[in-house]
């Protein structure tokens, strides 16, 4: 299973109302102030002894540093952090929050851990950081196809359910009967029957389509750029599944001159959506200038 993980926006980190406490301040600050000058990025106050490190170029933060002691089962010793999504500190288990921080007493060691693992994050990573939002969303459609095929079928099969032997009924001598009967302009007893009939086969179809497909998708990010609008392509195979999501390694770069048309067509519609609606064959607004446009 493909694991993505949801980043924190920067837009959503700038709302905090937190500030540095005193107590903490004439340590965490300086050390902050090292890092953003190190590096080239900003702070924002996290909690009363950490800072949110970002940069206006990428709408994800880039992670986060304090002065404390974070250690599961820490004996009191504060100490520098780092967090960030590129470390991975086998001390504790991939599930604990200590699992992505870097900790010393050293100032020093403090701002070269920072300058290592404080890294931009590139257009395949930024896709990844709502591919689960996609899945769910791309689910959701078939789901509504399967609750309005169940409740037709109980208008065509209301005999019980021990006559169909699958969901969707696949290869059941009943339904190629009514099938038969349907194109053969047969005339029902019960005129209604045979209008939910039809709509019986139509949903039915319809969810079997919607179960067969595959979903590929291109994940844009639009920004600004240099004083023109910008935007990174990159392709997604098997966007339907999480267990089988394929994101391409390659990144294409683009103008809004240079932009292909298909994308542009479905970008026009997608910007019009509030962040995290969805539209099949269309795409998914992720919100921040990120999309997923279907291919």
């Amino acid at each position: 299973m493909a694991r993505y993980e949801k980043q924190k926006l920067v837009s959503g980190a700038l709302t905090s109302t937190a500030t540095i406490s005193t107590e903490w301040g004439e340590y965490i600050t300086p050390f902050a102030e090292r890092v953003c000058k190190e590096l080239r990025v900003k702070k924002y106050p996290r909690s009363g002894k950490s800072y949110w490190i970002y940069r206006d170029d990428c709408p994800c933060v880039l992670g986060w540093v304090g002065f404390g002691d974070y250690r599961d089962g820490g004996d009191g010793t504060p100490m520098y952090v780092v967090q960030a999504r590129t470390i991975t500190n086998r001390k504790y288990s991939d599930y604990s929050d200590q699992y992505k921080m870097k900790m010393s007493t050293n100032f020093d060691v403090a701002v070269r851990n920072a300058k290592k693992f404080i890294r931009m994050m590139s257009p395949q990573e930024l896709a990844g950081t709502r591919m689960r939002d996609v899945v769910s969303a791309i689910d959701d459609i078939k789901a509504k196809a399967r609750t309005e095929f169940t409740e037709i079928r109980g208008s065509v099969l209301d005999v019980g359910s021990s006559l169909y032997s699958a969901e969707t009924n696949k290869g059941s001598s009943l339904l190629n009967e009514l099938q038969h009967l349907l194109n053969s302009n047969h005339n029902f007893i019960d005129a209604t029957f045979g209008d939910h009939l039809t709509d019986f086969f139509v949903k039915r179809n319809e969810l079997n389509r919607l179960k067969e497909r595959t979903v590929p998708m291109w994940f844009v990010r639009v920004y600004e750029r240099r004083n023109q609008q910008v935007f990174d392509v990159v392709s997604i195979d098997k966007a339907e599944s999480n267990y089988h999501t394929e994101i391409s390694d390659d990144a294409e770069r683009y103008t809004a001159d240079t932009l292909p048309e298909d994308i542009m067509q479905k970008l026009s519609v997608l910007n019009i959506l509030q962040a995290n609606d969805y539209v099949d064959d269309v795409g998914f607004s992720a919100g921040e200038g990120m999309f997923y446009v279907v291919r």
